[in-house]
């Protein structure tokens, strides 16, 4: 499940008319090379949430990956909306099943998808522990035991044991939880623009083992402002 229905405002004016997702990367647009690292592992069938210029990231797909079987669903409340909408929108085209989740705006080296589709824990979920970890990042808190049991950009970066990269896997008795605990917060607590980590947070409280994988020196960037768009640029300037 790949998600891309955001506006992505902080990389205006580059995002005013595309978006985030098919700016260029090394010569191929980020999710072009997600798609290529995708297929490259197998996957052919994929469900995409789209929003923001929605018609060109469908265009996009279909001339880069026309082999690949894609579920198109779209958040027309994505202006209003976040992640977690989307999220549900794309559970609720399936039965419970396994999912690996990405995020769209993510560029990696192909080690860490492997990394994430080859542990054996049946929930996990990709961490980088190098470099800083600032007050902007998704960063994830352990209990004594080494599992996940928060996520949130609130947790302060000396107490975060790092950053998750916007890549999971989930069994499927995790994804039938987690579409409930989505409809409660988002239908009857009205929670539409809070991100899908809250969620993930409160299952792991109620006892689902949510398993963080160290990619210690592997790369991964999460491509949120220009900066990051520059760095993703200097790390993986080729296809």
């Amino acid at each position: 499940m790949l998600l891309a229905a955001g506006r992505s405002t902080r990389l205006r004016p580059l995002t005013d008319h595309c978006p985030k997702c098919l700016l260029d990367l090394g010569g191929e647009t980020i999710l072009g090379r997600a798609l290529r690292q995708l297929r490259a592992r197998g996957v052919r069938k994929l469900t995409l949430v789209d929003g923001f210029e929605g018609d060109r990231i469908r265009a996009a797909v279909a001339a880069g990956s026309p082999d690949l079987d894609v579920t198109w669903i779209r958040n027309v409340d994505y202006a209003t909306t976040n992640n977690a909408f989307s999220l549900r929108l794309a559970l609720a085209a399936h039965p419970a099943e396994e999912i690996l989740l990405l995020d769209s705006d993510i560029a990696c080296e192909d080690a860490v998808l492997d990394a994430v589709l080859d542990y054996a824990a049946p929930n996990r979920l990709g961490l980088r522990t190098r470099g800083d970890i600032g007050a902007e990042e998704m960063k994830v808190g352990l209990d004594g035991s080494g599992r996940v049991i928060r996520l949130s950009k609130e947790i302060p970066p000396a107490e975060a044991a790092g950053e998750s990269v916007g890549l999971e896997v989930f069994a499927p008795d995790f994804v039938a939880a987690l579409r409930t605990v989505l409809d409660r917060r988002l239908d009857n607590e009205g929670r539409v623009n809070e991100y899908y980590e809250e969620a993930f947070t409160e299952l792991a409280v109620a006892g689902h083992v949510i398993a963080p994988i160290d990619l210690g020196h592997l790369r991964c960037l999460e491509i949120d402002t220009p900066a990051d768009l520059a760095a993703a640029r200097r790390e993986f300037g080729g296809p």
